[in-house]
């Protein structure tokens, strides 16, 4: 009996097999049911937070905001404690939601009733000291809508710009109150620097 023993014997190639196979099939059922997907839609910076900010946020902003809880989509939604509520005026509150699964925020605007009316919203913008000016348009659509609005109109909100806002065909003030101002301009900060 001075033959080789075969390194591999039938039964340690069928353990082997049955390994290979199982790990195999471990791997494809994760990739096919795994919830975290890389984000490769290129707006990344627009939505994502990070551990830090959002513990910034909740430990010393959350406090200036009423807090709505939506347990069924897992989303927080922050709103400015001292916004404008008359409804009957024309106005755009801001809201911050805040996914509490993904590490995402996004910026809303809440337009007022007379708003709501509107398919576009015409926010006319004039700077008195230069005499520049011009109009930002807003169509209610998706997050994105929302993001490209608010980041063009929040660095506008200065003393010397004057805002009106399209209604019915006619053009009314709008932003023209400090606390209507105030408002908008710090929940679109505290967003923004969420979401560096």
């Amino acid at each position: 009996m001075s033959g080789k023993q075969p390194i591999f014997t039938p039964e340690l190639v069928k353990v082997i097999k049955i390994f290979g196979l199982l790990s195999i099939g471990i791997v494809l059922f994760f990739s096919f049911f795994n919830d975290y997907r890389a984000d490769n839609s290129g707006d990344a910076g627009q939505s994502h937070i990070t551990d830090a900010s959002r513990l910034y946020f909740k430990n010393m902003r959350r406090y200036y905001y009423d807090m709505e809880k939506q347990d069924e989509a897992k989303l927080d939604i922050f709103r400015y404690s001292k916004r404008l509520k008359e409804e009957n005026l024309p106005f755009i509150n801001l809201s911050i939601i805040i996914s509490r699964i993904k590490d995402k925020a996004f910026i809303y605007l809440e337009p007022s009733t007379p708003l709501q009316k509107e398919s576009e919203i015409q926010i006319r913008w004039k700077n008195l000291e230069n005499d520049t000016g011009g109009i930002l348009s807003f169509i209610p659509g998706d997050r994105h809508s929302h993001f490209d609005f608010v980041a063009e109109l929040a660095p506008l909100i200065e003393d010397e710009i004057v805002f009106e806002v399209k209604i019915d065909g006619h053009w009314q003030s709008i932003l023209d109150t400090e606390k209507e101002r105030y408002a908008f301009k710090v929940t679109a900060e505290d967003y923004f620097r969420l979401i560096e």
